[in-house]
């Protein structure tokens, strides 16, 4: 095969396969990660904690809450984010607190108290929609979206992150 055919080959081949290459770099990086599906907004208040608020829409019919998480590490969707906020008593950290109010759909705010906040410092926070998985809740053969009378044990073990939110930054003075 003549050089020049050769070339033009490999040169096609390259450029045919680079958009290829993003496409499934992204559609990869998508699946491992869980990209933000709604925005956040959160700010410090001296005296009351740390603000959250957000806009998202979840399914009403497999809602069981939010959850708020909180990490040091900016951008970085692997970050080992600490739950500091649900609507159940699922978290040891001493930044956790309940809000009953987190397990209703409406809601599109929770305060992060100041008695639980940590140290003084730059942290990231993010919005989780937690969902039931359909299973079969009463025993009576069929699936249903969600539990009829909702507890922590079924919380823990039969619930999923639905959707999260972006990151929001807040700085603790």
């Amino acid at each position: 095969m003549p050089k020049k055919i050769i070339q033009t080959l490999i040169v096609w081949a390259i450029v045919t396969t680079i958009p290829a290459c993003s496409y499934m770099a992204d559609y990869i990086e998508g699946e491992i990660t869980n990209r933000s599906s709604f925005s956040i907004s959160a700010h410090y208040e001296a005296g009351i904690g740390v603000i959250v608020e957000w806009d998202a829409n979840p399914d009403n019919d497999s809602f069981a809450g939010y959850e708020i998480y909180m990490t040091k590490e900016a951008n970085n969707e692997f970050a080992e984010y600490i739950v500091v906020g649900a609507c159940y008593d699922i978290s040891t950290s001493p930044y956790f607190q309940i809000d009953a109010n987190l397990d209703n759909p409406s809601t599109s705010s929770y305060v992060h108290s100041i008695v639980n906040l940590p140290s003084h410092g730059i942290y990231f926070y993010r919005v989780g929609v937690i969902e039931w998985d359909e299973r079969d809740y009463n025993n009576d053969g069929e699936d249903e979206k969600k539990p009829s009378s909702p507890d922590k044990s079924l919380y823990e073990l039969y619930t999923n992150i639905a959707d999260i939110s972006g990151s929001a930054m807040v700085e603790i003075p």
